[in-house]
Parts: structure tokens; C-alpha cells; sequence
């Protein structure tokens, strides 16, 4: 979804008030379109807001629950609603624990699209950041992972509905605005006050849906296939930023290429105050503010969070536990980019950097990657969720080789782009390309916790053949897989044998044709294990 400065993690403990609240999607609405009016100044924080929702509804309702947070006893930030509209007729409303529930003046009828209109103001405790950039100027940037739109914006706000929105934000005339999609209209107003309104018609989670309201200057990159991509750095670093942010183009070419279509009317990359290293929002990435240094350092993080423009924002994990469909996917796509055009010695290198984290990770956390026993998303951004789902991806890919495993990628966003997915879903594409089962391979890396920890043992008796033992000692979870092992002769050369390892003990008789030197396992940096010595 992001790369995240770890950090981070400890400090941040909101979302654990929520989480209880919504595992799987509302089953009974379907938000088609948001209209966010938004009113911004410069002498308090509190912004007026006006949102208009088209909402389908999926079965008859007599009312509708959105997100929002409200005021509370402790704390004066919170929003604070004053009307609700529908086709001009007020509708009553209760405004607790952070839910909106409208009640409707008739039962909706299955199919019917109704759109209401919610007046609104406050101090955003979250979700919206206003604060100061590093040179000291005011800004306002949107900040919605994971559950964070609710802040300031009365929404679904979870990753499986998907909607369409637009931004028309009135605010002091010195600022500039960008948003999700193309830019509509530009205007200047009576009182030093600026319009800008901004339009996605692609529909994207409320945890893409942003603006980010600062001083910029602005640069454009090009257009790739009628794409125009900018950048977007705060004017006194502006020399170093325009450097920095220069790789826009060209990763929205190569995963255009690999992958499919990109979705969206623009990319912008933008410096912004996002507590993140890099937030993928859709068409309109925040980068942290720090990434602008003048070094020419940024490529990698561009790649990634380019990558998640197909895997995260086009095809969404229909729920957070699923976040490895995003950060798995961001990640390792990130490493074959690399891999590209930087050579395949970067590629192993990368994958056996991840390898070391990954088996440091396990040293204190146990859970496999989809971890449904996490209520506070924010810890659902770990090493599991970015590089053990990374390599869970690498030993598919070399499972089923490369033509089909990129051939897999490309049907999976063919048929979940604009759309949510689960993991069986990703499964299901991949056993139809395949053309076997992959529910054995899937469960055993994604649903397992842990990986193979391995001892070898080998003894010499003549010159034609070996005994060969490997044990996995990892505790409780036994692992199925193929592991590649290098003999060295002492006259310098070497074969390459291949081991299926089904068992906590697996003993093999091996021909050789010389006196050992050494035994090398996974030469190829194609498993992930430990191997013990």
C-alpha cells in the first residue's frame, strides 16, 4: 500500500477504535458517487464542508450508516453535522459513536439510486493534516490509510466499496490544489478565494480519496499513452524536488507494458506532509516531505508506489486483512522492476536482503500473512504484508515459471480492474493459467505461519555417490517444497541437484563424480528459508 517509515507504527493507535466495526463491506448500500464541497482559510482549522453521495441501494432500507467522526466531550476537534437533504426534503438523523444514521422518509427500494446531500463542519482530529510544511508554511494534505476518510469526510470508508468523487475546494487564493483525477475548473473569486474542482471518474476506495492544498511548483514529466504526469514539490526545493521526482514516467511505462492499461486520468507525484513514506493514493501519489534531498535517491519508491496504481488502487483487497494483495504485490514488482533495468544481480540482491528481515521478523512474530486476528490495521503494515508476501510471490512465479506467472498478473487486473479482490480470487486466476491446483502452495505460505528452518548433513564414502540429510526444524508447521543444492568438487566444478522435500527428514543417495568439497542449498535465492548451521 505504502512504504512506511516503521517508526511510524508505534505512534499511531487510532484506528483501534474503529476496528471492530467493519470487517466485510455494508451489504445493503452501494455508494455510486461523491461531491465533496470543501471550504479551507487560513485563520483556523475548521473547515465547511458539503458532501452530495449517489448511493444504490442493494436491499430495502429504511436507513443509511456512513462514517463520520463527530464532536465528543474530550476534544474539539470532530465534525459536526448540521443538515442532511434528499431531492430537497430534510431527513432526520442520529450522529453517535461515529456513525451517521440517516433515516429514510420511505423504504428504499432495491436498485434505487438516491442521492442526499450533508451539510457539515470542524476541526479534522485526523485524515485531513493541517499543519506546516518543513519551511514553515501552512498546508493541507489528505491522509485516509487505513480507515482514516471518517475524519473528515462522511463516508463508506472501507476498502471494498468503491466509488467515483470529485473535490471542488474553495481556499485563499495563494494556494494551489491537486486532487484524484483531471482538473475540471480553475477560477478565482470575490474575497482572494480560489476554486478548484477535480474529478475521478474511475471509482477508488475512500483510502485514495485526497487532496493536498499547499504552495507548489509544478513540473511536467510528459504524457505516456494520453497520460500526463507531474510533479508537484514546494517551491523553495524546487530545483532538488524536480530532480528527485523525475522517475514518474517512466515506471507508469514499464508496468503499463507488464502489466496492463494504467487506469486513471493523470499521475501527479507530490511532495506533502503525509505520515507516510509514499501513500499511493489513486492518480495523485503523496510522497513524506523529506524525500526531496537533491540525490536522485527516489527511484525505487517511485517504482512502488507506481506499482500499487494497478495492485492496491485499480484492483483493491477487498478487506485490510488483505493487504498483502497491495504491499506484496507493490513490493515485489518494485524488485522486477529493478530487476529490468538495473540487472539480475540487484534482483537477487534485493530478495535476499528481504530474506534476512523476513527471518529476523519470525525470530518474534509468529502469524502468517493474512492475519485476521489484527484489529488495528496500522500493525497489518509489517514485514509479513510487504516482504514475506514478496517472496510468497517470487516462489510462485518460480513455480509456475515466468510466462505464465506474468501472464497471471496481467488476466488478474484484467478481470478485477476498477474492481476488489480476495486471495482466492488471485488463486483462482492463477490456477486457470496454470492449469493446476495452487490451493496447497497458497495455504502452506499465506495461511502458515512461519517458514522452513533447515539443517543438512552429508557424508562421502566413495567418489560416486553422496548421502544427503535434510531436516526442517521449525516447530509445528511442516513445509512442501522443491530445494535446489550445489556440490562443489574440490577440482573447482560443480552440479546442480534438485531435492523435493515433503518431510521433517528428507535422506537422498546422490551420484557425484569426484570428492566433495562443499554443499551449497538454494543457490539460486529461489526459497525462503533459514538455514541453520
Amino acid at each position: 500500500m505504502k512504504l512506511i517509515y516503521f517508526f511510524i507504527l508505534s505512534l499511531v493507535s487510532f484506528t483501534s477504535t474503529f476496528a471492530q466495526n467493519h470487517h466485510t463491506r455494508f451489504e445493503n448500500i452501494d455508494i455510486q458517487h461523491y461531491i465533496f464541497k470543501l471550504n479551507l482559510n487560513d485563520s483556523t482549522n475548521k473547515i465547511e464542508g458539503e458532501a452530495t453521495i449517489q448511493i444504490k441501494f442493494l436491499k430495502p432500507q429504511k436507513k443509511i450508516t456512513l462514517d463520520l467522526v463527530g464532536l465528543n466531550d474530550s476534544t474539539v476537534a470532530g465534525m459536526k453535522v448540521n443538515s442532511i437533504y434528499s431531492d430537497g426534503i430534510p431527513l432526520t438523523f442520529k450522529h453517535k459513536k461515529n456513525q451517521l444514521e440517516i433515516k429514510l422518509n420511505q423504504i428504499s427500494k432495491t436498485n434505487k439510486v438516491a442521492t442526499i446531500k450533508i451539510k457539515y463542519n470542524g476541526i479534522p482530529a485526523d485524515g485531513l493534516v493541517i499543519s506546516k510544511n518543513k519551511f514553515g508554511e501552512r498546508t493541507f494534505f489528505g491522509d485516509n490509510w487505513p480507515n482514516r476518510a471518517r475524519y473528515w469526510l462522511p463516508t463508506v470508508d472501507h476498502p471494498s466499496d468503491k466509488a467515483s468523487v470529485e473535490f471542488i475546494v474553495h481556499a485563499p487564493e495563494h494556494y494551489q490544489v491537486v486532487s484524484n483525477g483531471s482538473l475540471f475548473e480553475e477560477s478565482n473569486m470575490e474575497n482572494s478565494i480560489k476554486l478548484t474542482h477535480w474529478k475521478e471518474k474511475i471509482p477508488i476506495s475512500t483510502k485514495l480519496m485526497v487532496i493536498g492544498v499547499a504552495r507548489f511548483a509544478v513540473q511536467n514529466n510528459g504524457i505516456y499513452e494520453g497520460i500526463p504526469v507531474s510533479s508537484w514539490v514546494f517551491p523553495q526545493n524546487k530545483n532538488k524536488g524536480f530532480i528527485d521526482y523525475a522517475f514518474g514516467a517512466k515506471s507508469l511505462k514499464y508496468f503499463s507494458e507488464l502489466i496492463g492499461p494504467f487506469s486513471y486520468e493523470k499521475l501527479a507525484h507530490v511532495q506533502s506532509k503525509t505520515r507516510y513514506g509514499g501513500m499511493e493514493n489513486a492518480s495523485c501519489i503523496f510522497y513524506a516531505e523529506r524525500t526531496v534531498n537533491g540525490n536522485n535517491n527516489q527511484e525505487r519508491l517511485f517504482a512502488h508506489e507506481t506499482a500499487h496504481q494497478w495492485f492496491g488502487n485499480s484492483v483493491t483487497e477487498q478487506n485490510w486483512h488483505h493487504i498483502w494483495l497491495s504491499e506484496g504485490f507493490a513490493t515485489y514488482l518494485t524488485h522486477v522492476y529493478n530487476q529490468n533495468f538495473l540487472g539480475e544481480e540487484h534482483f537477487i540482491n534485493g530478495l535476499q536482503n528481504d530474506r534476512k528481515r523476513i527471518i529476523k521478523y519470525a525470530n518474534w512474530n509468529l502469524a502468517p500473512i493474512i492475519d485476521t486476528t489484527i484489529s488495528n490495521y496500522t500493525k497489518l503494515l509489517n514485514t509479513n504484508s510487504y516482504q514475506k508476501a514478496s517472496w510468497f510471490l517470487h516462489m510462485l512465479r518460480e513455480k509456475v515459471g515466468d510466462s505464465i506467472f506474468f501472464a497471471g498478473l496481467k488476466k488478474y487486473y484484467e478481470d478485477f480492474r476498477n474492481s476488489t479482490a480476495l486471495t482466492k480470487d488471485f488463486r483462482n486466476v492463477m490456477e486457470s493459467v496454470y492449469g493446476s491446483e495452487l490451493d496447497s502452495f497458497f495455504h502452506q505460505w499465506l495461511w502458515q505461519p512461519r517458514h522452513p528452518k533447515l539443517t543438512v548433513g552429508w557424508k562421502q564414502k566413495s567418489n560416486k555417490k553422496i548421502k544427503l540429510e535434510i531436516r526442517q526444524t521449525q516447530l509445528n508447521y511442516l513445509f512442501s517444497f522443491p530445494l535446489e543444492i550445489e556440490i562443489f568438487y574440490k577440482s573447482g566444478e560443480s552440479k546442480l541437484e534438485i531435492l523435493q522435500i515433503d518431510d521433517w527428514s528428507t535422506v537422498a543417495t546422490i551420484p557425484v563424480n569426484g570428492e566433495v568439497k562443499l554443499i551449497k542449498l538454494d543457490p539460486n535465492v529461489r526459497l525462503l528459508f533459514d538455514e541453520l548451521k
